[in-house]
């Protein structure tokens, strides 16, 4: 399959009235026309996207990286398919022998230790009932989070973004002790070990931080442009966190699930967290995620946590098909076994070319930082790279703290020929493509 997406939304006539009547009822508090041409889906199949206009795209981006085992996997859907018939809506107060089977699944491919879980409807959720378990457990200790990370955008979790305009853009204060994020681009090659000085000055005596409750963070930070910190400083954080007492817990819902070539982005480390957080991947494109954790710290009352829709066991079924379809595929060896020497092909590219100020990745994730020519971040430019890419029918993401770095998370499922015709594609945009 080939892209043959052209033009503009004027070339699109169905993309544009479907555009028009959700304009003239939608609020404008959602993401949807944060873009004026927003892609109008219509239908999606492995790593292909097709518009209402029948023009198709190569989906590196995942839409927002959920695609780890690509779009309707016919495994994924054909368990949809069987659970509908059987039964839909389950609420947690009653058990089934779906929930059983994903409950399972998830600890099939758990870390070590990380024995107790809590289904949930989004990655938001799940980070909302860990940091409110950490806070249950040390009522006046702190969260410590980091510049640039991200959990979510429900007003319950947006306090800990390291983002500010996420928490201004719903009027919440930060609700966290921030630290830098050790970003080797900006930091240096000691990045860890001076973000590891900060946070044991803060905790000692007279340093004014006082009791800490957990420590949270992305392994890998995925909105804030697949920034990898040096994984020593993982390991300095777990030792941290057992001589504090505070938990260490470890969002994965885009770092995990096979994308680094890992089943977890800790693993690097071999570092294990005391809870984490899943989600996107595991579902298959449904609406699925998790708590994880160690069984002293999920202990509660029956009924301290519920939502009505939170066992759908549709939901459930799809995950327990994706998980399936991610161990008996082992595709987390495939991406470490795809990515290196794609990223080591990117990098020779881009070497040297005007603007770019870093090509990172790791397993089937990937990102080209992007700096003006006084190196601060060119977040005009990655827009325009965003923009012209989808125009040549290939979809990427932008991220980064200043939304200057192009990210591709494609479908670990991806044939190796549109991987590299797709990577191709944004290299060659780059270096001879979209300038503003």
């Amino acid at each position: 399959m080939t892209p043959n997406a052209t033009g503009t939304e004027a070339d699109r006539p169905r993309a544009r009235a479907v555009a028009e009547r959700m304009r003239a009822l939608e609020s404008p508090v959602l993401r949807t026309f944060a873009d004026p041409e927003p892609l109008v889906l219509e239908r999606a199949e492995g790593s292909w996207l097709e518009d209402v206009d029948g023009q198709r795209y190569l989906d590196l981006s995942g839409l927002f990286a959920v695609s780890i085992v690509g779009h309707g996997h016919p495994r994924v859907v054909e368990a949809i398919r069987e659970q509908a018939t059987r039964l839909i809506h389950c609420p947690s107060a009653h058990p089934s022998r779906v929930r059983a089977a994903f409950l399972e699944a998830v600890a099939a491919i758990a870390p070590a230790g990380l024995t107790s879980i809590v289904p949930a409807m989004s990655g938001a959720m799940a980070n909302e009932l860990a940091v409110a378990l950490a806070r249950l457990r040390r009522p006046r200790g702190r969260i410590v989070s980091f510049s640039g990370s991200y959990f979510g955008r429900s007003p319950g979790v947006v306090a800990l973004a390291g983002k500010a305009q996420y928490r201004d853009a719903l009027g919440v204060a930060g609700d966290a002790q921030f630290l830098p994020f050790p970003y080797p681009l900006r930091m240096g090659p000691r990045a860890g070990e001076r973000v590891m000085e900060q946070l044991e000055w803060l905790a000692a005596p007279g340093g004014g931080l006082g009791e800490i409750a957990a420590v949270m963070l992305e392994p890998i930070q995925g909105n804030g442009g697949v920034v990898i910190p040096p994984m020593d400083f993982l390991r300095r954080l777990r030792a941290f966190c057992d001589r504090t007492g505070a938990l260490l817990i470890a969002d994965e819902i885009q770092s995990g699930n096979g994308r680094t070539g890992r089943m977890w982005a800790m693993e690097h480390a071999g570092a294990a967290p005391d809870l984490m957080s899943v989600g996107k991947g595991i579902g298959g494109g449904m609406a699925v995620a998790a708590l994880l954790g160690r069984p002293e710290l999920l202990r509660g009352a029956p009924d301290a946590f519920s939502s009505t829709f939170l066992t759908n066991n549709v939901n459930l079924a799809a995950a327990v098909a994706a998980i399936g379809v991610l161990r008996e595929d082992d595709l987390p060896a495939r991406a470490a076994r795809l990515g290196p020497p794609r990223l080591d092909a990117l990098r020779r590219r881009l070497d040297g070319a005007p603007g770019v100020a870093e090509v990172r990745g790791l397993g089937l994730w990937f990102a080209v930082e992007l700096a003006d020519a006084e190196g601060g971040p060119d977040a005009e430019r990655a827009g325009a790279v965003v923009r012209a890419l989808r125009r040549r029918g290939v979809v990427v993401g932008r991220g980064g703290y200043a939304g200057q770095v192009v990210k591709a998370a494609p479908a670990l499922t991806i044939a190796e020929a549109d991987l590299d015709a797709g990577l191709d594609a944004l290299a060659d945009e780059i270096l001879h493509g979209a300038r503003s």
